[in-house]
């Protein structure tokens, strides 16, 4: 009897150790949704089994801690163990550096820099530097920057050892460069969409040698890799350039492509089945519900852009937040619209669902809670930190992460608040 606890330990081990690097279901297990290990959140979706979080919050209701940010970012955390890694950008003095902070305090542990001497777009109010999220394995951690017209990638250990740095390739900037990283199985997954011609690539997450890469149009576009299990296989998909289109994560060959969608895209590719959604804001306003295999076809559209954030599944429907605050419901297989109603501000974050409820702050530092429900928008409650959030809350382990901007008389502050029912 005791080999056969002996083997069954072992598997135990070998399940924990893999667990990171595989798409998950949306009811993974609870000790899976402790931790954020990437961009989309475990389930690589936005979505999360139902947590004890705080409803309200403010800045002395609700804070676990929180800890000045040097610079700027729109790049959310990354929360694994008992570690949260961040990026930020210094406009002054053009570095771009990965932070690591302690979980429970809010202690800076190590900062490292990724890039400096010359980023590769110009400054706007709206505009970072450090748009990419982190993201890790378990066992190490990965940061993607732009500089020198050329996109790298860096991987980190947990103690803040640099364990390697590698040029990804060229890139030519349009208006900067913000598609996250992700992991999947022993790869990196890194998409680089761009006027000198785009590409997606594998690295190996070990030593960071190009495992693949393969070429994309040369078209500007800024959306992350997603991955999705699709008749019956695991599948890269990626929406841009004027075109929808799936691989192989494993080495890169393209499965499908067709023209869909619009040229210029931000927000990740959302999966409900064997269909897709998108939407793109440039040079037109479209969401499209579309067939992913060879030969697809485009089964509904709308003429409304959600241009920078993600949408979201939820039982058979597709929720949105547009940049412009319009947030609507629509069946997932049909389009046939449930609701449409009005959030104020404007929206540069994605919106996460916890359980059945759908959390997403606007760019003025307001944060809603509203049911993911086809009956009704009913917003839950609305709570303000700062002046100003672009970065995607965090949402793991009954804890919220969000990045915020206080404006006052001296300039601009950034902050990163733990928040945690009390």
């Amino acid at each position: 009897m005791n080999w056969i606890l002996t083997l069954i330990l072992l598997f135990t081990s070998f399940v924990n150790l893999s667990v990171a690097g595989e798409p998950q279901p949306t009811n993974a297990p609870k000790k899976v949704n402790r931790d954020w290990p990437f961009w989309r959140g475990p389930n690589r979706n936005g979505k999360v089994a139902s947590q004890n979080i705080p409803r309200k919050w403010s800045e002395t209701e609700n804070v676990a801690w929180k800890i000045k940010i040097a610079g700027r970012g729109h790049s959310s955390p990354c929360v694994i163990q008992n570690y949260v890694f961040l990026s930020t950008a210094d406009e002054k003095t053009k570095v771009e550096t990965a932070l690591a902070f302690d979980r429970k305090t809010g202690n800076t542990l190590w900062e490292k820099v990724l890039t400096k001497g010359k980023f590769d777009s110009p400054s706007q109010a709206r505009r970072s530097w450090s748009n990419c999220s982190p993201a890790s394995d378990g066992e190490r951690v990965i940061f993607l920057s732009s500089g020198h017209s050329r996109i790298l990638a860096t991987a980190f250990d947990f103690k803040g050892n640099r364990l390697w740095k590698k040029t990804v390739g060229d890139f030519v900037s349009h208006h900067g460069y913000s598609a996250s990283p992700t992991i999947y199985k022993d790869l990196v997954l890194i998409a680089a969409d761009h006027k000198g011609g785009g590409y997606l690539a594998g690295l190996n997450r070990k030593t960071g040698d190009i495992v693949w890469k393969t070429p994309r149009p040369k078209e500007p576009s800024y959306v992350s890799p997603a991955i999705y299990p699709i008749h019956g296989k695991d599948q890269l998909v990626i929406s841009g350039c004027d075109l929808l289109a799936g691989y192989d994560p494993q080495s890169g060959q393209e499965l499908w492509s067709y023209k869909a969608v619009t040229t210029e895209c931000v927000g990740t590719v959302v999966a409900y089945g064997d269909l897709i959604y998108a939407s793109g804001g440039y040079p037109k306003h479209l969401t499209v519900c579309a067939e992913a295999k060879k030969g697809g076809k485009v089964l509904w559209t709308k003429p409304l852009r959600t241009y920078v954030p993600s949408m979201l599944i939820h039982e058979g429907h597709l929720y949105t937040v547009t940049d412009r605050g319009i947030a609507y419901c629509w069946d997932a297989k049909t389009g046939k619209e449930k609701w449409k109603g009005r959030l104020k501000g404007t929206f540069i974050a994605s919106p996460v669902l916890i359980g059945d409820t759908i959390i997403v702050p606007n760019e003025q530092g307001t944060t809603f809670l509203f049911k993911a429900t086809p009956k009704e928008l009913k917003v839950e409650t609305e709570n303000q930190l700062g002046n100003q959030i672009f970065a995607t809350p965090v949402v793991c382990g009954g804890q919220i992460f969000l990045r915020s901007t206080h404006e006052g008389p001296n300039g601009k502050q950034e902050y990163l608040y733990c928040l945690e029912k009390k």
